[in-house]
């Protein structure tokens, strides 16, 4: 949980959107934006107080490093913001494409901003109103600006005349890559629905009860928050109330009790939840809950296997070993019957077995009882078992699962015996004159029989425990300290495996250029730009330049400075890491420095074209509230010395085409 109050200088948030990275952007009160990174604990302001580029009013979305703020209130309405260094990327004001641009609400996704606006506005009152039965729509930017597609049906609609100014939060969006964009309207507890082609799909009421918040998980399920005010010496019933895409109620989320302002979902299916009477931010992971079955009502599975063929008459079934994970309190439970026959006497008919078992026109409980006579005692959490009495050509068997309401067991392999083989054949044949002691001596020596196989598999598959590409978690790390390299939970598997596959090649290189770039590109995924002090001799030379050449490079001509685009090292752990790897990788007398590369436009800092800083050719040139240039406009001179700095005066010796 983030207590909001502990964050210095910020007011009272209004509105969060998520970010990359793990962080949070919050518009507080006063209109400022913050942004918080939960991985380092810091905050900070993203523009300078007092900026007057929205208001407290604005709704805000973010995508990537785009930070997006629509504000009807502001002169810009729609706004986009690039969330490193808070430069201005574009801006929307007014009307598009004669449409009014007044947003009720925002959301973005990877490829579009999707923005909630009325397409009809009274403004014969004392303030603007949308009418009562006014369309609503919803317009599809793409991320740079341009307007894709305005969705709209007569169904959704405002149903009654209201002040735009009391519509404040009252919508709120959500975008699903499976289904579309869904938008709650919290003041009729109304769900509408559109389809990516812009047809509404779905329009639905909830129980009438101040709600604020809508989010979806990437299993499209709903979630809505529970805004109502209440006694605090009252016991606290508000809960997070959860629905599938279809509008049917699943229940409520126990894990948390509180009102909710604004909900929001990350792509690992983490909620955050806004709660302004708390002043928090409570963040919740998804946590796995058995499904019940539809015909029991109870957290249970079956599974009916189909005939085990073995091809010969009267063969005895061995044994079976499963490789399973089974919870505490939860139960895998295996039944089993064998016929010489693929078919039998079912339910008075006679019937092949195969085809009854998977005949969905039968219920469960046809199906088992019909069977019932012929099925063995289960056998429960079984890893090793025999078979009793299982004796015919074809087997079949029946796995339960029985779980808890938060456990289940799992099944990850099963393998099935035959015919029966025990190590009674190395004996005497006077062992086997007697069919009981037989019978004993067999299911004895097995036990035995099973041990020894283990130990025949592991000699067996002894080669893969040291091919790395087979391995993971534990395992991997420890054949990667055998070429020397430490790692933590900061390297994912495939770093590691990167560098196990690397290893004859860093070696080869150790403390050479080659060497220390490959180090951190089988790391980051990336390769890094590495400078020497050779290579600043230039710039050196040049007495301007040569004060600010030190403070970037340094004039050591033992040091060396290595440069990462942001992504490479996004936390603070990481380049941790990386430069452990530079003093592992540099030659012994030199000093590496570590950079770590923003993305601004300040030409006095390490400002690198194409790497960190980008020119793009501008889409729109704004004029004034109601003038713009589009980006093939050309300014002619017309006269003089065709220079755009002198006698340059429109529509005179100039002119716009």
């Amino acid at each position: 949980m983030l207590q909001l109050e502990e964050l210095n200088g910020t007011a009272r948030v209004k509105e969060l959107a998520l970010g990359q990275h793990d962080r949070l952007y919050m518009l507080d009160e006063r209109a400022d934006l913050w942004i918080y990174d939960r991985r380092n604990l810091e905050h900070k302001r993203l523009f300078s107080q007092g900026h007057g580029l929205f208001t407290a009013n604005a709704r805000i979305a973010a995508a990537g490093e785009l930070l997006f703020i629509a504000d009807s209130d502001s002169d810009r309405t729609l706004s986009c913001y690039n969330a490193g260094n808070g430069q201005t990327l574009w801006s929307r004001t007014g009307t598009v494409d004669g449409l009014p641009l007044i947003p009720l609400a925002v959301i973005a996704d990877d490829s579009s901003l999707y923005v909630l606006t009325p397409l009809e506005v009274d403004d014969g009152g004392d303030e603007p109103a949308v009418p009562e039965g006014g369309k609503l729509g919803i317009m599809q930017f793409s991320l740079s600006g341009a307007l894709i597609a305005t969705w709209s049906d007569p169904a959704f609609n405002q149903r009654i005349r209201a002040k735009l100014r009391h519509l404040h939060r009252t919508y709120f969006l959500s975008v699903s890559p499976n289904r579309g964009l869904y938008i709650f309207d919290t003041l009729f507890a109304k769900l509408f629905s559109f389809r990516h082609d812009g047809k509404l799909d779905v329009r639905l009421e909830f129980p009438r009860m101040p709600y604020a918040g809508l989010c979806l998980d990437t299993r499209d399920v709903l979630y809505i928050g529970d805004s109502r005010e209440i006694d605090r010496e009252s016991e606290d019933d508000r809960f997070i109330i959860q629905a599938k895409s279809d509008g049917d109620l699943i229940g409520r989320i126990t894990g948390f009790r509180g009102k909710a302002d604004q909900l929001l979902i990350d792509s690992k299916d983490r909620m955050y939840i806004l709660n302004s009477e708390d002043s928090t931010v409570t963040i919740l992971n998804l946590q796995p809950q058995t499904l019940v079955m539809e015909q029991t009502g109870v957290p249970e599975g079956v599974w009916f296997s189909r005939a085990f063929d073995s091809t010969e008459i009267d063969t005895i079934w061995h044994k079976m070993t499963l490789d399973a994970f089974i919870p505490e309190g939860t139960q895998l439970r295996v039944s089993y019957f064998s016929l010489n026959e693929d078919s039998c006497i079912l339910n008075g008919a006679y019937a092949k077995v195969d085809d009854w078992l998977s005949d969905p026109s039968r219920s469960y409980r046809e199906r088992l009882n019909a069977l019932a006579h012929l099925w063995s005692r289960p056998v429960i959490n079984p890893k090793d078992a025999l078979f009793f009495g299982a004796k015919g050509r074809y087997l079949w068997l029946k796995i339960e699962w029985l779980g808890t309401e938060r456990h289940t067991p799992s099944l990850q392999r099963l393998r099935v015996h035959f015919p029966r083989e025990t190590y009674l054949s190395y004996l005497p044949a006077v062992y086997q004159e007697d069919e009981a002691s037989k019978d004993f001596l067999e299911r004895f020596l097995s036990l035995f029989g099973t041990l020894f196989t283990e130990i025949e598999d592991d000699i067996a598959e002894l080669p893969q425990y040291f091919d790395a590409e087979l391995s993971s978690g534990e395992h991997l790390r420890w054949l990667a300290s055998w070429i020397g390299l430490e790692t933590d939970d900061y390297w994912t598997d495939e770093q590691v495996l990167g560098f196990l596959k690397e290893a004859p090649e860093l070696y080869k290189y150790r403390g050479t250029r080659l060497g220390i770039e490959k180090s951190i590109e089988t790391y980051t995924g990336q390769k890094p730009l590495l400078i020497e002090h050779f290579q600043t001799r230039p710039m050196r030379d040049n007495a301007e330049l040569r004060e600010l050449t030190d403070r970037l490079y340094s004039n050591d001509p033992y040091t060396f400075t290595v440069l990462l685009r942001p992504e490479q090292a996004p936390t603070e752990k990481q380049r941790v890491v990386i430069e452990q790897l530079l003093e592992e990788q540099k030659p012994a007398y030199t000093e590496a420095k570590l950079v770590l590369l923003q993305p601004w436009m300040y030409l006095d800092l390490h400002t690198y074209l194409g790497i960190n800083t980008v020119l793009t050719e501008p889409s729109l040139l704004t004029l004034g509230p109601d003038r713009a240039m589009p980006n093939d406009t050309l300014i002619v001179d017309m006269g003089m010395e065709r220079r755009m700095d002198v006698y340059t005066r429109l529509e005179m010796d100039s002119e716009l085409e």
